[in-house]
């Protein structure tokens, strides 16, 4: 079994530093990246978080300067590599903050696997979250979905997606390791467990986040499994590592 996983650039966000760096940095504006991931899999294409839509981040958050060109849709990034919205089977959001799950009502077809906590907290935020959520981003008419209550058991989506639950950063949080197959060693996504490698290997946490001691226990446990799998970390919002992956066309396995 081998698969493709591709990265999807859906353009840049603005954020104050101490967000980054938990009460360091203020007044400091850092442009950070976001991407969406796509999986070409044997068993069908599977979408893991959608990215942000700018005209939504231009009324509702105006404050981050969205930065996404007509080539960074998730569309345009889909069609690079032959694939259309109304093809993608199943889509995955690590969480439902605006950045993640920005594109999902292109997908009203896919079956939503998130977790049960993550969309309760999408629909009644508590107060100090409730810009990073919209429940009119997630909830499309009859759509299909797996709740997720995974505690500490892992969950297979398809043969070599596996999610395991890491909050946090947001109550219901989860993060993915890919294993393509073949000569590509895994791929550790934990998306918003460490926005960066400093804040993975520094143990500095970001300034978003809803128990700080949960947060810790979720980098503990990404960098234990990473090792112990010999996988590689994927960092969501790191401009320097971001510069260095590969991105659609290009991809990882296969």
């Amino acid at each position: 079994m081998t698969m493709k996983i591709y990265l999807l650039d859906n353009g840049t966000l603005l954020m104050d530093k101490s967000f980054i760096t938990w009460n360091h940095g203020q007044g400091a504006e850092v442009r950070f990246p976001v991407y969406a991931l796509y999986i070409d899999h044997p068993d069908g294409k599977v979408m893991i978080d959608t990215g942000f839509d700018k005209e939504w981040v231009e009324r509702k958050l105006p404050f981050e300067k969205p930065e996404q060109s007509a080539d960074q849709t998730i569309e345009a990034q889909l069609s690079k590599i032959g694939v259309t919205p109304d093809e993608i089977d199943i889509v995955i959001n690590s969480h439902l903050h605006m950045d993640h799950c920005g594109a999902n009502t292109l997908f009203p077809q896919a079956t939503f696997y998130f977790s049960k906590s993550e969309l309760r907290h999408a629909y009644v935020p508590d107060p100090w979250e409730r810009l990073g959520y919209d429940p009119l981003l997630c909830a499309i008419p009859n759509m299909k979905t797996v709740l997720l209550e995974l505690g500490h058991y892992e969950y297979e989506v398809l043969p070599g997606i596996t999610l395991i639950e890491t909050p946090g950063h947001s109550v219901g949080h989860v993060s993915a390791i890919l294993r393509p197959g073949g000569d590509t060693p895994p791929l550790v996504f934990p998306f918003d467990v460490a926005w960066t490698r400093h804040n993975l290997e520094a143990r500095v946490l970001m300034g978003l986040h809803t128990d700080p001691r949960e947060l810790l226990d979720s980098m503990n446990r990404i960098e234990n499994i990473a090792k112990k799998i010999g996988g590689q970390i994927f960092f969501s919002h790191d401009r320097d590592e971001y510069a260095t992956y590969r991105k659609a066309p290009d991809f990882y396995g296969g």
